[in-house]
């Protein structure tokens, strides 16, 4: 038993009696964080981890990356380790170029979502279990991206609590909640439409996970969506609550704490380059596509890079264009490589992105129509959840992207005064959010680590 009297592991000794903290006394203890993906997977944990160090536990963070970016001065900067597993995933450029072309001609998210996890989740989960099982050994719980089982897998077989974290509020089941990609017939159908989004789900990626458990010698999961995404201690919901109205059917485990964002760091800040141009003219279009922006060197980067520019042109604009690419600017375009969006789009008139949970709520915190050109998976659902919420219109599938559809987007969203009255009021309503404390929270409370 811990402290704080709750039994956290059979061989697990709580460190330290405590620390003090906003008039409470919280046991220090150790957890791990284990992720996978792209920085937009991986970012979120390094808040989440930053706020519960910040409480005084020992934090360390696992993290698997598609690319090459890495993390480790981040998390040190913000009081914690990270360490790099089987990362990166992809490390020939011309198969992450195949990969992604064949993600983004696949009309069918459920098929794009098979791609990823053929491709890029199953090739590492026996490293990222040996990696998982000696951080279990160390911590006293595991927080883990929901969709990486080898994760979970690495708790039970240690036999320490775990807790997940999920990007997509509207990918949870609930009779209130409409299925993303199926047809839509109301509350009396939504029932029956997630028993047949289970169904598919679990005859494909189930599979994969129950033939790992089988291997090192765990039960099997009998639902995909039910049992082996999500934890029933306590699944964070990295999604703004002024979003949705949480479902009165939502198992109690489902929590909205709101996005996991990192705040502004001496590792990020608006260059004197972007300041004189933000400050030159009117108000830019921001556009990028964040790390499914094509790589430098790549086949497709000019032409994305052209689709941008004549798209500013036939909008009468200015921009911003975040890319990997050396180019001169314009008094019309400015080009980045990297600029911090918490701090940029407050300043722009509006941002065209590819729909990320992370790229999504920066826009609707900064009170910022979009314009969503969604590449793969739950992008398409943000991108209907923006045009739900009156701050964007019809998305642009990546697929179908050419400068004269995009710039009839940016015109009519510059000239659409109730779009960015939307983004105001979202905006005005997000101002007190603060997702990592809120998650830091229900995370403590949920293990009972708080005491009075």
């Amino acid at each position: 038993m811990s402290e704080c009297g709750e039994r956290v592991g059979d061989s697990h000794i709580v460190l330290g009696a405590g620390v003090q903290g906003a008039g409470v006394h919280r046991c220090a203890v150790r957890v791990g964080i284990q992720t996978w993906g792209s920085e937009g997977d991986i970012r979120p944990f390094v808040a989440l981890g930053a706020a519960l160090a910040r409480r005084g536990h020992a934090v360390e963070l696992l993290y698997t990356e598609i690319s090459d970016r890495r993390y480790e001065a981040v998390a040190e900067s913000l009081g914690f380790t990270a360490r790099a597993v089987a990362s990166p995933i992809l490390t020939d450029s011309a198969a992450q170029a195949e990969i992604g072309l064949q993600i983004l001609n696949t009309r069918n998210q459920l098929e794009q979502g098979l791609i990823i996890n053929k491709r890029m989740l199953e090739p590492v989960i026996e490293q990222t279990y040996e990696a998982g099982l000696d951080l279990c050994r160390r911590s006293d719980l595991l927080i883990h991206h929901f969709i990486l089982h080898s994760a979970r897998a690495a708790a039970d077989k240690t036999g320490i609590p775990a807790i997940t974290v999920t990007f997509a509020h509207m990918l949870t089941p609930s009779r209130h909640v409409h299925p993303h990609g199926l047809p839509n017939f109301g509350e009396w159908a939504n029932v029956i439409e997630w028993k047949i989004a289970a169904f598919a789900l679990n005859r494909t990626m189930l599979k994969d996970v129950n033939r790992w458990r089988a291997r090192v010698g765990l039960p099997r999961f009998a639902d995909l969506m039910r049992d082996a995404w999500p934890s029933r201690r306590l699944n964070l919901l990295a999604s703004s609550p002024a979003l949705i109205d949480r479902p009165p059917d939502w198992p109690e485990w489902h929590q909205p704490c709101g996005f996991l964002e990192l705040p502004p760091h001496e590792h990020e800040a608006v260059s004197p380059d972007v300041n004189r141009f933000l400050a030159s003219g009117s108000p830019p279009v921001f556009m990028g596509f964040g790390s499914l922006m094509p790589m430098a060197g790549g086949l497709h980067l000019g032409d994305t890079i052209a689709v941008f520019e004549e798209a500013t042109r036939l909008a009468g604009c200015r921009a911003v264009i975040q890319a990997d690419i050396d180019r001169p600017s314009t008094d019309s375009i400015l080009f980045v490589k990297r600029t911090p969006h918490r701090l940029v789009f407050p300043r722009c008139v509006a941002v065209v992105h590819h729909a990320g949970a992370g790229t999504t709520h920066s826009t609707l915190r900064a009170g910022v129509p979009s314009i969503p050109v969604p590449h793969v998976s739950d992008q398409f659902a943000w991108s209907d959840e923006l045009r739900r919420l009156g701050v964007a219109p019809e998305p642009l599938r990546r697929t179908k992207l050419t400068a004269t559809a995009l710039a009839a987007r940016i015109r009519l969203v510059l000239q659409s005064p109730r779009m960015k009255a939307a983004a105001g009021a979202i905006s005005e309503r997000m101002k007190n959010d603060n997702g990592p404390e809120t998650a830091a929270d229900m995370i403590e409370q949920r293990m009972k680590w708080n005491k009075n």
